[in-house]
């Protein structure tokens, strides 16, 4: 069976998927069966880690992040297969074999129109599409996230929590969807250490006053300018700082998957004008002028491994196989490694 996990709410999203990978049997054994690409990976690749015969169990799990939505992709509406990797996706779903499941995460919004949403939602298509959107009550959120963990949040509190996380400008176009990601991850954060905080009680106002920090985000933007212009010292010495607020290593690291993202699909379009690649992946043409500048100083295959390790550490820590400071310290390090 295939699904499409997609949308901007990651939380959810990743919870189902380890729910699903929990399915594979112990963590040893689920390890051997999960095959994770990204976006820059060929068709080729993924139908032969779907065609693999599982190890040691019933079933395995090939799981893509991004890779349905990257840039050029087009979305399967042609009736030629010819080179849209999409159309030949689909020609090849009715033959994936019943013990892999494939997972398309992304986390774009697709259209209903787009052809896999509606491969997914036909009579005996074989897959299903799941879209996983942000909370429309956001204050409801935050007191059953706080639950969901064991603890209990006052109103007042979880209001006062929601005003303390910078979510970005919801005029900003180009950011806002990235940045409400982000901002839930950093509630969820929070979250945690609140709970683990008050031990039994209900978390209140003052508790927010005296363990959240009003957000700077001025660092994170300055520690991603230092991973892009290969400043190891500097970039260490923000994440220290980001990570000293309370910052969570998982929302570094997914600023540092975006900020990788853009430069490789800066270096797919390396003939386009700073407006035209803008226009491409759908960002400022500042932001786009800035990713192009940055992207010069690593070759394509040094942020494909970069991506690739990124999307491993991921895995890793949520599988348990890796601390997410030690995951980080890794990447920071790949990336800022001399050329």
């Amino acid at each position: 069976m295939w699904h499409l996990l997609y949308g901007p709410n990651d939380i959810a999203r990743d919870e189902e998927l380890a729910k699903m990978k929990a399915k594979l049997g112990a963590d040893e054994i689920a390890a051997l069966n999960v095959t994770l690409f990204d976006m820059t990976a060929p068709l080729k690749d993924i139908q032969a880690a779907c065609d693999t015969v599982s190890f040691l169990a019933d079933r395995r799990m090939v799981i893509t992040r991004n890779w349905v939505t990257k840039p050029g992709v087009k979305k399967g509406k042609q009736t030629k297969e010819g080179d849209d990797p999409i159309a030949r996706l689909i020609a090849y779903l009715p033959e994936l074999p019943e013990t892999t499941a494939l997972v398309l995460v992304e986390d774009g919004v697709l259209p209903d129109t787009h052809a896999l949403v509606k491969l997914a939602h036909a009579e005996h298509s074989g897959g299903r599409a799941k879209l996983f959107e942000l909370p429309g009550d956001l204050l409801k959120w935050v007191v059953e996230r706080a639950a969901s963990k064991g603890g209990q949040i006052a109103p007042p509190a979880a209001q006062l929590l929601t005003t303390k996380i910078n979510r970005g400008d919801k005029n900003d176009r180009d950011h806002f969807a990235e940045d409400s990601r982000l901002y839930l991850r950093k509630l969820d954060n929070e979250l945690e250490k609140l709970v683990a905080y008050a031990n039994g009680r209900r978390i209140e106002p003052a508790d927010i006053e005296l363990l959240v920090a009003d957000e700077e985000i001025a660092d994170m933007f300055k520690f991603i300018d230092a991973v892009s212009v290969r400043d190891g010292r500097a970039a260490y010495r923000l994440m220290l700082g980001i990570l000293a607020r309370g910052e969570s290593p998982l929302v570094v690291m997914t600023m540092l998957a975006r900020q990788t993202r853009l430069m490789i699909c800066a270096k797919e379009y390396d003939t386009l004008s700073s407006d035209q690649l803008a226009q491409a992946i759908n960002v400022h043409p500042f932001v786009a002028k800035k990713v192009e500048q940055q992207a010069r100083r690593f070759s394509t295959p040094e942020l494909e491994r970069a991506h690739i390790a990124i999307m491993d550490a991921d895995l890793a820590i949520k599988t348990g196989r890796m601390e997410d400071l030690a995951a980080l310290d890794t990447i920071i390090a790949l990336l800022c490694d001399a050329e």
